[in-house]
């Protein structure tokens, strides 16, 4: 374990009083099911209720991953840290170059991103699966040196052992070999670009939330594998839930929220689904405090081109509806790696390219494929997409001891 060393604890802001928030209904993973040496050893109940829920809702929580509440707990201090103990001038000199090498290692400052005329007041500190080495972390401000090693701790166990098992039972639902996923992401620290995520979102004025109605993070899906959300406390996660409805994220103290990006949903034929969520403006008695979050983005490796993995017969059947690269086949080039799809869309996003399509969104094309970004509107499902059915009241726990 690395030494620990005093900073100021971050103490969890109070949870809204409002009690008439719509919350999503999602299902919950219990990931101590998940066994074995390898993590190979998963219910059959898992593995359908969790394909259940990623080929239709996205979003699920997910417990008893292995950390006390103070271990996480300990992760969000950290992140405090990164935005109220680093002087301006060193976030400066350790900015992400996201517009040059489409990497968010490093800090992202306020402002970068815009949506209509308005900058956005999220600032994040990312740390690359490749920074860790001794060379790669003297970009980091001094003031963080003493602490990456126990940053590098968390991310580890954020990999090895939370993604390689939803990895496994992913790799089950595509009926596939267990080790199918996890065999693409394993070697994240050479070939890889996962980021652990510190972010901060800073309070808008009430004239920047009139001109954008409340949404400070525009509607989207992520760009990786798999995304990790720390839960907390502040109500402002949305989910496009199937019956075409945004709903809250409730908050679970010490649990995971996990959603999937763009990469799973190439791999998997269109069969798992992205996860379109957006951030808004937290309720009245909450919007004084700054968001804090905690993110573990896993990605494939860099060189793992996003082709359907059609072996798979759920995938070959999916893929039959989707040719997600055919200008770019037919213009002879090649299908974009998981880091050239990471790298190109982090270099696009925010920064105006996007034009309103007659459905109301925002549209952006990157390398051939259609890139919605999703405003404050019902869309319209794509006639070559089977329509997905309304969300019953209530959804089981995965995996769940009854």
């Amino acid at each position: 374990m690395a030494a620990k060393i005093d900073i100021p604890p971050w103490i969890p802001p109070k949870p809204s009083t409002k009690t008439d928030f719509e919350w999503a209904p999602l299902h919950t993973l219990d990931l101590s099911q998940i066994t074995g040496e390898e993590f190979d050893q998963v219910p059959e109940e898992v593995v359908q209720q969790v394909g259940e829920a990623f080929s239709k809702d996205g979003f699920i929580y997910a417990v008893n991953h292995g950390l006390s509440y103070d271990q996480v707990l300990r992760q969000f201090s950290i992140g405090q840290y990164a935005f109220d103990g680093i002087s301006e001038a060193d976030k400066q000199r350790c900015k992400a170059d996201m517009l040059g090498a489409g990497s968010f290692v490093g800090y992202k400052p306020m402002g970068h991103w815009e949506l209509h005329g308005v900058r956005d007041r999220i600032e994040q500190l990312n740390f690359g699966s490749q920074s860790f080495h001794s060379e790669a972390r003297k970009r980091f401000p001094d003031n963080m040196q003493p602490l990456i090693d126990e940053i590098h701790e968390f991310a580890r166990y954020n990999h090895d052992v939370i993604l390689r098992k939803i990895l496994a039972v992913l790799s089950l639902v595509l009926k596939l070999p267990v080790q199918t996923l996890w065999n693409l992401s394993r070697d994240h620290e050479t070939r890889g670009l996962d980021l652990l995520r510190y972010a901060n979102y800073r309070p808008a004025s009430k004239e920047e939330d009139q001109t954008n109605g409340g949404v400070r993070l525009q509607g989207h899906t992520d760009f990786n594998s798999v995304t990790l959300l720390w839960s907390q406390p502040i109500t402002s996660l949305e989910v496009l839930m199937p019956d075409n409805k945004w709903r809250f994220v409730r908050h679970r103290p010490n649990a995971l929220v996990i959603n999937l990006g763009d990469a799973m949903h190439f791999l998997s034929g269109g069969y798992l689904k992205q996860t379109i969520h957006r951030v808004v403006a937290p309720p009245e008695d909450q919007a004084h405090y700054n968001r804090l979050g905690l993110f573990y983005f896993a990605l494939f490796n860099d060189d793992v081109p996003l082709k359907p993995l059609i072996e798979s017969p759920v995938v070959a059947e999916a893929a039959k509806k989707h040719n997600f690269w055919a200008e770019r086949e037919a213009n002879g080039e090649p299908i974009p790696t998981a880091g050239d799809w990471e790298r190109m869309r982090v270099r696009a996003y925010g920064q105006g390219g996007a034009k309103k399509g007659s459905d109301g969104h925002d549209h952006e094309k990157i390398a051939g494929v259609d890139v919605t970004l999703y405003n404050d509107i019902e869309p319209k499902r794509r006639e070559a997409e089977p329509k997905r059915r309304d969300i019953p009241p209530a959804l089981p726990r995965i995996g769940a001891v009854v």
